[in-house]
């Protein structure tokens, strides 16, 4: 009688499993959206060799201007940079820039994207590379189609699943239980395609350390939240960056002084770690605390996700109901996250964009220009924010190619009306973006932001979702 419960346990165990693949196949089939594949890659004009003529270059390794020049592209890389002065070349194809203003293509550092919309959204706002820090199996597949050309968008750069452990760990994340099982873990996440290893709150020093030497024998990255460690263990670590600079006010003093403030950042600058600053997560719940509904309702506008949209519900709306003792708590934690932020970058800290988008109702693109914004009122100079989202963001990538204009580097770039160091916000009005040997008017850019707005419906999101936690 036992043995056949048993079996009769394993078969019914195993006819579930069957029926969650089927709806998982099933809903996977649906399709995104929309905006079919063969749409969305007519789009940009497909080039050889061009050259953007009168051009005013920043090339962001300085903060030095370059007036009046021509860039000469040349299969997707910059071949040439020459004054306006000398004759052009011939056999290149000639864009009049007219003065107009060019920079690298910006690097989000940390973003969820959850959404293959999000790709084209947030080319659409200048972003040609994409950091994304929760790995799903889909983000194995959009990579492969970005490169194919079946996809709109820049470069999608994305981390392992989250590991983490212990009870806490989110419904998204890896939770391991020993140094072992995180060796076994890293080494599966790294031979299917994962681009760097992401770590959360609650690894302990063993558990990390596993990770570490995994990841040296693997030649690969490690990025993510403070583990549960000292601050010593986190600085002599081989995080390439700490992620959220809110993660580093538990290792200041109760007063969130100033002094704690350069003695941090200069430990941090010591060991030469980066930052990934994002101050957005936190200026939407302080927002939605001291001004309630009328803020939490406003963004219920923004383009979203359905999912995304209902998981940000659900992280935000309790903050409507905050009373005087929370209010005033959050207006001091982000007052010492704005300064923090000044500080870790007065005391030469390398300093990276992100927004983390997806939660929170932060939207892929719109995104950007409000993470920009937010940062130059918490007293950072426009170069600085600038740099982090180029060529900062290029050097903890490991990538020379990424974030400067140089002979040499992939055209992945923006042209703009105005200087960018004088008003961030000119960000807003794009002119051209050039990304994967393809460039993209303004004309051009509308209809591409509007497939980015064109969001996955609920049922192949859900789809994706459940496809990660059977394989994590």
């Amino acid at each position: 009688m036992r043995k056949l419960k048993r079996t009769l346990k394993i078969f019914l165990k195993g006819l579930l499993s069957i029926l969650i693949l089927l709806v998982l196949l099933l809903i996977l089939s649906i399709p995104y959206g929309r905006t079919s594949e063969k749409k969305m890659i007519e789009l940009g004009v497909n080039y050889q060799k061009i050259v953007i003529k009168g051009v005013h270059i920043l090339p962001m390794e300085t903060n030095q201007v370059l007036y009046n020049q021509n860039i000469y592209i040349d299969n997707g890389s910059i071949w040439n940079i020459t004054p306006d002065t000398v004759p052009l070349f011939a056999d290149f194809e000639v864009i009049e820039a007219k003065g107009k203003f060019i920079l690298p293509g910006l690097i989000d550092m940390h973003a969820h994207v959850f959404d293959r919309t999000d790709l084209p959204q947030y080319l659409s706002y200048g972003v040609t590379t994409v950091r994304n820090m929760m790995g799903f199996p889909m983000h194995l597949r959009w990579k492969e189609q970005l490169k194919q050309n079946k996809l709109i968008g820049g470069n999608l750069i994305t981390s392992t699943p989250t590991i983490n452990s212990g009870d806490n760990s989110g419904p998204f994340h890896i939770a391991i239980e020993g140094a072992d099982e995180a060796k076994v873990v890293v080494n599966e996440y790294i031979d299917l395609g994962y681009d760097f290893i992401k770590v959360y709150d609650d690894l302990d020093s063993l558990q990390l350390n596993a990770i570490e030497k995994t990841a040296k024998l693997k030649n690969v990255k490690i990025a993510g939240h403070p583990p549960k460690i000292t601050l010593k263990g986190l600085l002599n670590s081989s995080l390439v960056s700490i992620e959220h600079s809110e993660e580093l006010l538990k290792f200041l003093d109760k007063k969130y002084s100033e002094k704690s403030m350069r003695a941090l950042a200069k430990k941090i600058k010591a060991s030469n770690k980066a930052v990934t600053i994002n101050l957005l997560a936190f200026n939407r719940i302080n927002r939605i605390v001291q001004e309630g509904l009328t803020y939490y309702e406003s963004l219920q506008s923004t383009n979203l996700n359905p999912v995304t949209r209902f998981i940000g519900r659900k992280q935000l709306e309790v903050y409507t109901k905050a009373g005087p003792k929370y209010k005033a708590f959050a207006v001091n934690k982000y007052r010492a996250m704005e300064k923090l932020s000044k500080i870790l970058n007065e005391e030469g800290v390398t300093i990276l964009f992100g927004t983390d988008s997806g939660p929170n109702f932060i939207a892929a693109g719109p995104a950007i220009i409000e993470e920009l914004q937010l940062l130059k009122n918490a007293g950072l100079p426009e170069y600085d924010i600038l740099k982090s989202a180029t060529c900062n963001a290029a050097k903890i990538l490991g990538r020379n190619d990424l974030g400067s204009i140089s002979i040499g580097s992939k055209a992945d770039l923006i042209l703009i009306d105005k200087n960018p160091l004088n008003n961030l916000q000119s960000l807003s009005k794009i002119e051209y973006v050039f990304s994967n040997k393809k460039y993209y008017t303004n004309t051009q850019l509308d209809k591409v932001r509007s497939i980015g707005e064109d969001k996955q419906n609920t049922y192949a999101t859900i789809g994706l979702f459940l496809e990660h936690l059977i394989n994590k």
